[in-house]
C-alpha cells in the first residue's frame, strides 16, 4: 500500500491532478481533505516548535481511515465540487467585487472502491505539505506540481484566497523564514510574487527534479506526466486544453506581473525559462499547452 502526499503550487494544476488519478482504477486521489491549520497548531509546542512526529502520524491516521473507507464504501473525505473532484474549483466568470466564485464544498464524497487492496493514495495540500517538506519526506513520497509562474499569479488574482494577499495562510511558525521574506515586501503583489518564490525555492531545495511535474506536461500529455504519482497513469489520455491564457485573466496585469517575475535571479522559476513568462505575457501559451 502506498499513501503519495501531493504539493504544488495552488492554482497549480493540483486538482486537476487529483481528477484524472481519479480515473485510474488502481487510485484514489483526495483534494485537501484535512485541516491543516487546525493539525498545525495542535502539532505548537509551548515554545513554538512543532510536533513534527506527531504531524506525520496525524497524516499516517487519516490515510489508513480514508482506505478502509475507500475499499468497504467507496467514499472518502475530499473537497469536491456538486460530488466530484474536478479541477474547476472556481467560477469561470468574474463576480460584482472582481473574483471567482468557489465552488467546492468538503465532506465525504463517492470515488468508487478501488481495484485492490494496494491501491495508491494520494492525498493533496498544496501550501501546508510545502511548509512541511522535511518532515513528510523521510515518511512519504511527495510529489509536486508547478505551472507557469505567470499563469499562477493571474489566476491568484482572480481567486478569494489567502495567496491573492500574498499569504500563505498558515501559523508563522509552520512556515519560518517565509514570514520575514513577506514582510519587506513593498505591496500586495510583491507578496504574490515573493511566496511564489518561496514554493520554487522548496521544491528546488527538496525534489528531485523526477518528482516536479509541470501543469503544461499534464496538459500535453492527457494526464501520463502524472506517472510519477502512479505508475498506471501513463496510460491516461485525457482530452486536455490548457488555462494558461483563460479569457479570465486580466493581459495588463499579466504583463506588469511578467516584469515582476522577470525581475527575480535567472533560474528563480525552473524549470521555467524567461522565454516561456514572456510568451505567455504577449498572449501566447506555453510550452507543451
Amino acid at each position: 500500500m502506498t499513501t503519495v502526499l501531493l504539493t504544488g503550487l495552488p492554482r497549480g494544476g493540483t486538482t486537476l491532478a487529483c481528477e484524472l488519478l481519479n480515473r485510474l482504477p488502481d487510485a484514489r486521489a483526495l483534494d485537501e481533505p484535512m485541516r491543516p491549520a487546525k493539525l498545525l497548531r495542535e502539532a505548537l509546542g509551548p515554545r513554538g516548535e512543532l510536533d513534527r512526529a506527531m504531524i506525520v502520524s496525524a497524516i499516517e491516521a487519516f490515510a489508513a481511515a480514508q482506505r478502509r473507507s475507500l475499499l468497504e464504501r467507496g467514499v472518502a473525505v475530499t473537497k469536491h465540487t456538486g460530488g466530484s473532484v474536478v479541477g474547476a474549483k472556481v467560477s469561470d466568470t468574474l463576480d460584482p467585487d472582481g473574483l471567482r466564485r468557489r465552488l467546492r464544498e468538503h465532506g465525504e464524497a463517492f470515488l468508487g472502491v478501488p481495484s485492490s487492496a494496494g491501491f495508491t493514495l494520494a492525498i493533496k495540500h498544496p501550501v501546508a505539505f510545502t511548509a512541511l517538506l522535511d518532515t513528510l519526506m523521510p515518511a512519504f513520497p511527495v510529489v509536486a506540481l508547478v505551472r507557469n509562474p505567470l499563469a499562477v499569479v493571474a489566476s491568484w488574482e482572480t481567486v478569494p484566497m489567502p495567496v491573492r494577499d500574498g499569504s500563505p495562510g498558515l501559523p508563522s511558525e509552520a512556515v519560518g523564514e517565509l514570514g520575514p521574506r513577506l514582510a519587506a515586501c513593498s505591496d500586495r503583489l510583491d507578496r504574490q510574487v515573493e511566496l511564489l518564490a518561496w514554493f520554487f525555492d522548496c521544491y528546488h531545495a527538496a525534489l528531485p527534479a523526477a518528482r516536479v511535474v509541470r501543469y503544461e506536461d499534464v496538459v500535453a500529455s492527457g494526464g501520463a506526466a502524472l506517472a510519477p504519482i502512479v505508475t498506471s497513469a501513463s496510460g491516461l489520455a485525457v482530452a486536455l486544453s490548457s488555462r494558461n491564457a483563460a479569457p479570465v485573466y486580466d493581459p495588463a496585469h499579466m504583463r506588469a506581473m511578467a516584469a515582476r517575475l522577470l525581475a527575480r535571479e535567472p533560474g528563480q522559476w525552473a524549470p521555467y525559462e524567461r522565454e516561456e513568462i514572456e510568451r505567455l505575457a504577449r498572449g501566447g501559451l506555453t510550452r507543451g499547452s
